[in-house]
């Protein structure tokens, strides 16, 4: 009698053994693995931003406010924040306001540069501006917007490759990168096309 239960002793420790090697050696790698990939989707999602604001102002005095529904940012570059539906104000020296709207944007927190993409929409007083591109360069007191570029007033439409403005005096240049000239339709009287 005691060398049957002897046996059925040993016999559940040896099942116990082969459990918990087969759970050593299979279940806890894959339980590891799993927190692991929740660890990093848990930093990605702290590298991620909703309803972002910036405010600054230049050492010109220009205040300059940048908002986007969302964006992020990586860890290899800390400062550039990656922004989606980004909307901005420039506020410049004499009162007057530049409005700006894109899909995208990459917003330079040091130096608050700017480059917005996509579906890119520029307004100041009369003037509309239509691109895939446009950066501000506070630094170099630039404005450039350029790819697929138009241009309107209350008077013209103007196509173009490239238009730079110098947000301190408000010149503006005018590219047109092949031979052909820049392309100038005058509206009529009512403003539409």
């Amino acid at each position: 009698m005691k060398k049957k239960i002897f046996i059925q002793i040993l016999l559940s420790v040896l099942i116990l053994i082969i459990f918990f090697s087969i759970y050593q050696r299979y279940f806890k790698k894959t339980l590891v693995s799993d927190r692991s990939q929740i660890e990093e989707k848990e930093i990605n999602q702290s590298n991620s931003l909703e309803n972002i604001t910036y405010d600054s102002v230049d050492r010109e005095g220009r205040k300059y406010i940048v908002t986007a529904e969302s964006g992020f940012f990586n860890e290899q570059e800390p400062d550039i924040v990656f922004m989606n539906n980004a909307n901005a104000k420039i506020v410049l020296l004499d009162g007057s306001v530049i409005y700006i709207k894109s899909s995208t944007a990459e917003y330079n927190s040091l130096n608050y540069d700017t480059k917005f993409q996509k579906d890119v929409k520029l307004k100041f007083l009369e003037h509309n501006v239509f691109c895939n591109n446009l950066n501000i360069f506070f630094q170099d007191n630039l404005l450039e917007a350029y790819n697929d570029l138009t241009y309107k007033n209350l008077d013209i439409i103007m196509l173009a490759d490239k238009i730079e403005i110098d947000l301190l005096t408000k010149n503006s240049k005018i590219f047109n990168f092949n031979e052909s000239k820049v392309k100038i339709k005058k509206r009529n009287i009512n403003g539409n096309n």
